[in-house]
């Protein structure tokens, strides 16, 4: 679990585009005074984005090693770096995906859905044509009619 610690703490979220457009959006910027609010920021990130991580383990074995948060962050060496591509690839899958409830709220407050074709159909005005195949008869129609 260590290591997993040790790899959060040397992430780069500076260069993550992705973490600082999210930053962005929420109002807030890496260099923000409130470093404990930045924090779980980064944890959700973390471990939304790139691995699972416990928030109040890390946050007990951070307060225990004092050298945690200060060091500098690594190079990503090759599988760290397919790792990460294939976290970004699933990111990206999952935030085309919405929820039911999410679908649901779109579409009562009258907002259009990702991804979905919107189709130009208008109504003709014509009258509807008269059916060309006979109507099949119903299970007990028949037996009345064999009687």
């Amino acid at each position: 679990m260590e290591s997993v610690f040790s790899r959060f703490d040397s992430y780069d979220f500076e260069g993550d585009r992705r973490f600082q457009d999210g930053l962005k959006t929420l109002g807030g910027s890496s260099s923000s005074g409130d470093e404990s609010k930045l924090l779980d920021t980064k944890l959700f990130f973390y471990n939304r984005f790139v691995e699972p991580i416990d928030r109040s383990s890390y946050k007990q074995w951070s307060s225990a090693s004092p050298h945690a948060t200060q060091m500098e962050p690594r190079t990503l060496s090759d599988s760290d770096l397919s790792t990460r591509q294939a976290a970004e690839t699933s990111a990206e899958t999952e935030a085309t995906q919405l929820s039911f409830a999410e679908v649901m709220r779109l579409v009562q407050e009258g907002k259009e859905v990702p991804g979905v074709t919107k189709v130009d159909i208008k109504p003709t005005n014509q009258s509807p044509t008269p059916s060309q195949m006979e109507r099949i008869l119903k299970p007990w129609e028949i037996s009345s009619v064999s009687k």
